[in-house]
C-alpha cells in the first residue's frame, strides 16, 4: 500500500480555524488527522506540505520509521511547528494503518486499558465569556458563572476547569497577558487580578456543589513571584489541579514544593527530551500532554516516562471532534491516566463536519471502537464553512 497524495483542509470554527491532514493511498484507504495553527503555531500546514513530499510514492511507514526519518530531516530545527508537522502526519499515518487492519487506533497504542474516560468540562465558564457569539447564552458576570456551575453538575459532569477573568470593570473578560490580551508582558499579578480570582472561584463552587472537582488554569500569565502569590490566596480553596505553563523545570519545581494544591503543567512542550526534566525535579503532579502536537506514538513514550516517575497524564484537548477522538485513543490506551480535558460547549456546525461526534455518559467519555480513530471529516461540510483569516491567538487583540 502507497501513499498516492497529501492534502491539507481548513474551516471556519468561530473564533479560529479547524485543520485537517488527508493521507490517500492506492488501496482506497485514507488517513486522517487534526492539527492547529492558532494556539500559538503559523506555519505548521507548510510544514506538512514539505514533510509530506517525502512520503509520496512511498508505502505506508510504520510511526518508528516515520519519526526518525522526519526528526532526522529536521533535526537542526526541531521542536516547534516542526514538531507539530511531524505529529499531525504521524497521526495521520496511524489511521491508515489502523484502518488497513480494520481495528481502532487503540489497538496500535498497545490496546485498551479502560472502555470510558473521567472528562473535565474544560474553558468553563471561558467559552461563553470570551465568545458569547459562538457559545451561548454569554456569560457577563459572577451570577453567570454560578450558573455554569449548576449546569455542569445537572448535565452530570463530576469536574470542570476555569480561567482567569475580571468581573469588576463592567461585563467579565478573560485575563490573559500570557498571551498578549491584553499586552502587559510583565505578567504581574495584583491584588485586584487575585480577587476576581477568588469571586470567579466560589461562585462556581456555589453553582456546582461540594462534590465538583475544580481546576484552574492560569497557563502563561504570570512568573514564579505572582504564581506563588496567587496559591498562597487560594490556599484555603478545594482545587483539583492548578494548570502553570513555565518552560523553567526549576522555576515549576520551586513552585509545586510551595504550593497547597497539585500541580500540572508540560501542554506546550515536545518529545521526551523536553519533558525529563519536569519529570527529574519533581516539579508537576500531572503532565498534561498535547497529542495532537506530539503524535499518539510520541506521547506513548511520553506517559511511559511519566510512568516511570510516578507522575500520571492527562490529554490536552481544545480542539475539534476528530482531536478528542485521537486524544481518547492515547487516554484509554496509558495505565496512568489521570483525567481529559474537553469543550462541552460546542459550535453549532460542529457536529456537520465529523462522521461521529464523541459520546459522553455520567461525565465520561465512551471510547469509540470503530476502525482508525473512529470519525472522519466531512469534505463537504468542510467546504461550507470555508476558513477566514487569522484566528486563535495569532488574531491582534484591542487592549482594554
Amino acid at each position: 500500500m502507497n501513499i498516492t497524495d497529501v492534502q491539507t483542509l481548513s474551516c471556519d470554527a468561530g473564533w479560529r480555524n479547524y485543520y485537517f491532514v488527508k493521507i490517500a493511498t492506492d488501496a482506497g484507504i485514507t488517513g486522517w488527522a487534526e492539527f492547529d495553527e492558532g494556539f500559538g503555531s503559523p506555519g505548521v500546514t507548510a510544514v506538512i506540505h514539505k514533510l509530506g513530499e517525502m512520503l509520496i510514492g512511498r508505502p505506508v511507514p510504520g510511526p518508528e520509521h516515520f519519526y526518525a526519518e522526519a526528526y532526522s530531516r529536521t533535526r537542526p530545527a526541531a521542536g516547534g511547528v516542526v514538531a507539530e508537522g511531524i505529529g499531525a502526519l504521524e497521526n495521520a499515518l496511524m489511521d491508515v494503518r489502523a484502518k488497513s487492519l480494520g481495528v481502532p487506533c487503540y489497538e496500535l497504542l498497545g490496546g485498551k486499558v479502560r472502555d470510558t474516560l473521567r472528562v473535565y468540562w474544560s474553558h468553563c465558564p471561558a467559552w461563553r465569556i470570551n465568545h458569547p457569539k459562538y457559545f451561548g447564552p454569554g456569560v457577563t458576570d459572577l451570577d453567570g458563572v454560578k450558573a455554569m456551575g449548576a449546569e455542569a453538575r445537572e448535565r452530570g459532569f463530576t469536574a470542570l476547569k476555569s480561567n482567569t477573568f475580571i468581573f469588576d470593570e463592567g461585563p467579565a473578560y478573560a485575563w490573559r497577558p500570557g498571551f498578549a490580551a491584553p499586552f502587559y508582558p510583565e505578567l504581574n499579578a495584583d491584588r485586584r487580578i487575585i480577587r476576581n480570582l477568588r469571586d470567579c472561584l466560589e461562585a462556581l463552587r456555589d453553582g456546582a456543589g461540594d462534590d465538583m472537582d475544580i481546576l484552574i488554569d492560569l497557563n502563561f500569565n504570570f512568573k514564579t513571584e505572582g504564581y506563588l502569590k496567587i496559591l498562597r490566596a487560594i490556599a484555603d480553596q478545594d482545587i483539583f489541579w492548578v494548570e502553570i505553563d513555565s518552560y523553567s523545570p526549576d522555576a515549576l519545581a520551586y513552585i509545586r514544593n510551595h504550593s497547597p494544591h497539585p500541580i500540572s503543567s508540560c501542554e506546550t512542550l515536545f518529545g521526551g527530551r523536553e519533558f525529563l526534566p519536569y519529570f527529574q525535579k519533581s516539579a508537576i503532579d500531572v503532565a498534561i500532554v498535547d497529542v495532537v502536537w506530539n503524535g499518539a506514538w510520541q506521547s506513548m513514550k511520553i506517559a511511559n516516562l511519566a510512568d516511570i516517575h510516578e507522575v500520571n497524564v492527562a490529554p490536552h484537548n481544545f480542539y475539534g471532534h476528530l482531536c478528542t477522538m485521537m486524544n481518547a485513543h492515547f487516554a484509554c490506551s496509558v495505565p496512568n491516566f489521570r483525567v481529559m480535558e474537553t469543550d462541552i460547549d460546542r459550535l453549532a456546525w460542529d457536529s456537520e463536519l465529523f462522521t461521529h461526534v464523541p459520546q459522553y455518559r455520567d461525565g465520561h467519555l465512551v471510547v469509540p471502537d470503530r476502525p482508525g480513530w473512529g470519525t472522519e471529516p466531512i469534505e463537504e461540510a468542510i467546504k461550507a464553512h470555508p476558513p477566514k483569516p487569522g484566528g486563535g491567538l495569532i488574531r491582534p487583540r484591542q487592549s482594554r
